[in-house]
């Protein structure tokens, strides 16, 4: 009998993968709340449910009765909370509920990991903004603020003064669920993703790129991630360090057997710090397209025979080349589309694997002013020689784009 696998949400662009799932073997019952063509395509079963809402998505699958599900995970899509509480309900191997929740709930999982004795930024919680306001005299200037409940960098916010830390500190607070913020001290350093799988408690790494963060705070209090670059600057034992960290990470968590994706900071005196560390596939197309691309490492069938419970095939994990690979994104911050063109000629390109909107475009649609990492205007993959050579491409590609906006506002000078 043929295995059915439920996909619980899909990430920014992660929908290009649906289809190698589907080379696996397995019946795609696929629940987003946004059905694209590839998935209409590739899913055998697709659902529309917001995949954040536990009760919505089996509510929507009960009623679809698709059969026995044998595994369900998520491609990209931040919410491990979700995932682990159907797998429960369904009879699926999957990551414990709590291990989930203590993996995503900034508060938990900072606190966690303080507790482990790993080195974490430092921090307090909050549930008011006055509340939030008196840690900052211990926390010390600049900050940031976070929704302790909320993924990605919605709602983040650097802090940098008392008198204008209120409004994003309230903002936050409204965008938390539970109406929980962590205030945390802000560090500078490089920041790196490392992603791999745990089994049996140990951390098998399967990528590790650099986050460009070069005009970190162009919207500032907003902070803007330029994309991901391979191979990384740091040296060999500067990833060992890490990746040792990361394992400390796995084990304060308990992610005995799950995906683990990864956001490090290392700062100029060399102490690393675990910011986060969840249980899902890294998103934006970083573990399952840029990874492999400059490594030859897809752990995208991996993660599919962890969900149904089954073991990794280890050889999958060797890499077998190491090649220059970039990411960059073009943020919206506002204005109106006069004239929207092809991609097609520009992607023929040499050296560019992808180039593509982040967003519908068509005459007449108005941007959004940038407020954090989801708005992205376009973005382009790109390989070379070196990353030099990668990121140079990757910066003629996207000053080359078919587009013509009117009424954007000039773009704010980075702060100090």
């Amino acid at each position: 009998m043929t295995d059915t696998l439920l996909i619980c949400g899909i990430g920014s662009g992660m929908d290009r993968s649906l289809a190698r799932v589907k080379e696996m073997g397995v019946r795609a019952l696929v629940v987003t709340d946004r059905i694209t063509e590839r998935v209409w395509k590739s899913a055998d079963i697709c659902l529309e449910a917001d995949p954040d809402d536990f009760t919505g998505v089996l509510s929507a699958i009960r009623a679809e009765r698709p059969g026995r599900i044998s595994g369900v995970m998520t491609l990209g899509y931040d919410n491990p909370p979700v995932v682990a509480r159907l797998a429960a309900e369904l009879g699926c191997p999957g990551v414990p509920v709590e291990v989930a929740d203590l993996c995503t709930l900034k508060d938990r999982r900072i606190a966690a990991l303080d507790r482990a004795g790993l080195p974490v930024p430092r921090f307090a919680v909050a549930t008011t903004a006055d509340a939030a306001l008196a840690a900052l005299n211990r926390i010390g200037l600049p900050a940031v603020v976070k929704p302790s409940d909320r993924t990605g960098s919605l709602g983040v916010a650097k802090l940098d003064a008392l008198g204008t830390a209120r409004e994003p500190v309230e903002r936050a607070l409204a965008l938390s669920p539970t109406g929980h913020v962590v205030v945390e001290e802000y560090l500078t350093g490089t920041e790196h993703t490392v992603a791999g799988f745990a089994v049996d408690g140990r951390l098998r790494v399967t990528g590790f790129a650099d986050r460009e963060y070069g005009e970190k705070e162009r919207f500032f209090p907003h902070f803007f991630e330029g994309g991901d670059t391979l191979p990384s600057v740091l040296d060999e034992a500067q990833r060992a360090e890490v990746v040792r960290t990361v394992q400390r990470g796995v084990d304060a968590l308990g992610l005995t057997t799950a995906v683990v994706n990864t956001d490090i900071l290392r700062t100029p005196d060399g102490r690393v710090y675990l910011l986060e560390i969840t249980c899902r596939l890294t998103g934006a197309r970083i573990a399952t397209e840029i990874m492999p691309l400059a490594t030859g490492v897809d752990p995208l069938p991996n993660a599919v025979r962890l969900a149904l419970g089954r073991p990794l095939a280890e050889e999958e994990l060797r890499p077998t080349r190491d090649r220059a690979v970039v990411q960059r994104y073009l943020p919206a911050n506002g204005g109106t589309v006069e004239w929207v063109g092809d991609l097609a000629e520009i992607a023929r390109t040499p050296g560019v694997h992808d180039v593509f909107w982040g967003l519908d475009l068509a005459p007449g649609t108005v941007l959004p002013p940038y407020r954090g990492g989801d708005e992205v205007l376009a973005g382009v993959i790109t390989s070379g020689p070196d990353t030099a050579a990668a990121e140079a491409l990757a910066t003629r590609v996207l000053s080359r784009l078919p587009l013509r906006l009117t009424d954007r506002p000039a773009a704010p000078a980075p702060t100090p």
